[in-house]
Order: C-alpha cells, then sequence, then structure tokens
C-alpha cells in the first residue's frame, strides 16, 4: 500500500473524529487550563504545549509508518524515517515548526481512536495542571490541591487512568513489547527526553522558593532538556530508559503520590501505544489500542504498591533516565545498567494485557 493511500485513509479518520474530539477538548473545564504558568512562567507552558504537538506530530506519522512496515512484509523500518521525524520534532520543540503541524498533531491523538485520545488529553491537562498548581506563589497547602485535582481528573472516569502505579514488566512484556524502542530508538529517547522536562519542571517549584533561585532553577531545567537533544556526551544525550517520578520527580511524591503515579502510568500507557503503532506485527491495532486502555485503566489488574514503584523506578537508574534535574550527572549511580537492573529483581512471571495476542 502506497504512503498516499495510507494517508488518505488517515485523514478520512481524522475527518469522521474531529468534530467530536473538538466538544471533547471543551469538556475539560479548569483542569489543565494552567492559569499560573501562564502568567508568571509563559516560557514553561509554551514547552510543554510544543512537547504534546511533537507527540502528537510523532503518532500521526508513526501510524502511517507502522502501516506502510507491515503491508511491506519486512520488518524493516522505513529508511530515513527516523532521522526526518528527529529533525522535525526538534524544529516543532523549539518553536520552529509549521502551521499545519497543530491540526497534525490533532490528527496523531484521533489515530488512536476516540477514547485512547481522551485519555492522553485529559492525562496532559492533569500534567499541566499539577505543575501550575506547584507554581502557584499563593497556594499555600499544596499537598490539599493536588488532591483536589487528583479527583477532578477522576471525575471522568471514561478518559482517567488510575492512580494505582501499574507493574513497569508491561513495558517488557506484553505482545508487541520492545517494537517502537528497537525499531525506532532514538525516536523514543526523544519522546523520553520530553517526558523527564514534564517531570524536572515540578522540581524547582517542589525545591525552591519563589524568586530569582527558582527562575534560575527552571532556567537550568530548560536548558538541559534542550541539550538533550543532541547526540553529545551525557548529560547530554537522549535518556535510554522512561523517564519516571522516584527518579526525576521526587518533590512530587512528597506533596502528592497519587498524582505522580497518574502522571508514570501515563508514560508508561504512551509507551506501550508507540509499541502497538510501530509493530511489524499487530493483526489488529484498533483492538489492540483499546486492550491496553481497558489494562492502563483497571485499577486491580497488575497493579503494585507505592514502595515497589519507587524501587522499581530507581532500579533503571536516575542517569539513564535523564539525571536529577536540578544537579549534572555524567555517569551511572548504579553498577548495572537501566532495565537490566529491572530484570535481576527477581520479579513474578510476565504480564498480559487482556484481549491481546500473547505470542507473535
Amino acid at each position: 500500500m502506497s504512503v498516499q493511500i495510507l494517508r488518505v485513509i488517515l485523514l478520512l479518520v481524522v475527518t469522521a473524529f474531529l468534530f467530536g474530539f473538538k466538544l471533547e477538548a471543551q469538556q475539560v473545564g479548569e483542569l489543565g487550563s494552567a492559569s499560573v504558568l501562564r502568567e508568571h512562567y509563559p516560557e514553561v507552558l509554551k514547552t510543554l504545549k510544543r512537547l504534546d504537538r511533537a507527540h502528537g506530530v510523532l503518532l500521526y506519522e508513526l501510524a502511517i509508518e507502522g502501516g506502510i512496515v507491515r503491508s511491506s512484509g519486512t520488518d524493516l523500518p522505513t529508511f530515513g524515517f527516523e532521522f526526518d521525524m528527529i529533525d522535525r520534532m526538534t524544529s516543532i520543540v523549539q518553536g520552529e515548526g509549521e502551521p499545519k503541524d497543530v491540526e497534525i498533531a490533532e490528527a496523531g491523538l484521533t489515530a488512536l481512536g476516540s477514547r485512547a485520545a481522551a485519555v492522553v488529553r485529559w492525562g496532559r491537562a492533569f500534567q499541566r495542571e499539577v505543575i501550575s498548581i506547584l507554581a502557584d506563589h499563593s497556594v499555600m497547602h499544596r499537598s490539599a490541591h493536588l488532591e483536589d485535582a487528583v479527583a477532578l481528573y477522576h471525575s471522568r472516569p471514561s478518559a482517567a487512568l488510575t492512580s494505582v502505579p501499574k507493574n513497569m514488566d508491561i513495558l517488557y512484556d506484553h505482545a508487541f513489547a520492545l517494537d517502537f524502542r528497537t525499531g525506532y530508538a532514538d525516536l523514543d529517547g526523544f519522546i523520553w527526553a520530553g517526558h523527564w522536562f514534564r517531570l524536572a519542571a515540578t522540581e524547582p517549584f517542589t525545591d525552591i522558593n519563589p524568586g530569582v533561585e527558582r527562575k534560575e532553577g527552571i532556567d537550568t531545567v530548560t536548558n538541559r532538556y534542550f541539550s538533550k537533544l543532541t547526540y553529545g556526551d551525557p548529560p547530554q544525550f537522549f535518556p535510554s530508559e522512561i523517564p519516571l517520578a522516584p527518579a526525576i520527580a521526587p518533590g512530587l511524591i512528597w506533596l502528592s503520590p497519587k498524582a505522580a503515579m497518574i502522571w508514570d502510568n501515563l508514560s508508561m500507557y504512551l509507551e506501550v501505544l508507540a509499541d502497538v503503532l510501530a509493530s511489524p506485527d499487530v493483526p489488529d491495532v484498533p483492538g489492540a489500542i483499546e486492550a491496553i486502555t481497558d489494562f492502563f485503566m483497571d485499577p486491580e489488574l497488575a497493579v503494585t504498591d507505592q514502595d515497589e514503584w519507587e524501587i522499581m523506578a530507581l532500579r533503571h537508574g536516575i542517569f539513564f533516565q535523564g539525571g536529577y534535574p536540578l544537579s549534572v550527572m555524567t555517569q551511572s549511580e548504579l553498577n548495572v545498567d537501566g532495565h537490566a537492573a529491572h530484570f535481576s529483581s527477581g520479579g513474578g512471571p510476565g504480564l498480559t494485557i487482556p484481549g491481546m495476542p500473547r505470542g507473535r
């Protein structure tokens, strides 16, 4: 199937759902308004929005790329796809993207289907609201405000992920596990750099009082994020493990473990979605996405407790997840690398997402 035909098919799907998505977005209400960020830290908000846009563009192009690879009869990614996407996404996050990127990013969410798109939209809105609460100079009891945000987030059960942490084994043991990471390692690293920024942006607000030092901390986080979009030596490199709150945003966990757990569940959800879109073997992309969404929204399936979640995240290495936001790390704090520590932890049997095929 040609690239042109696949694009036409996807655009037809977008046209069918786009009006419904606009109505969905209008129902977000106050959650995600990020008014404090808009007033006091506009550059942080701009970067967050550009990251969302770049990720949406990737989802759109990855949906097309996955279809091309599956129809080609080979497992090989399209030549040049990854390098072109890295350049394109870098331009977007640097504020140099094209006007059409806004619509393409919307189409990328549409490619997930209406339900998964709503989950991603609501999760991103929640993240912006959390950062805005942390940044608010007038908030005296931030933990209480964060709990209110969690409650409001869960007031839309059709779009809210569970606040109980999912077992990280799901990243390594589902039917299409690691297909995105192995096929498009630099693109995965680019997305993880964005995850790092979102988490890292909370640290100046949780650790530094309002004033000059806080703004300097925000500048440090922002500069370190953009330095990661290169192929230099650490810490100027893409994260090689998915950034998670226990490693990158301990201040957020201290104030609201539930908010941090929702945050990490969203990051893992997006990773598994990317595996499905990129996989050369998935027989039914919409069906697999529905099964993934069911899995991540289930508050009882394959969950773990807070201590185990924190320990497992740290075993993946702070260094490999991008490094602590406010201090430079040039080498690993561990004596093993990344997910090797996860595998050596003696975890239980592998996980299966109900509704998804177990083998290939």
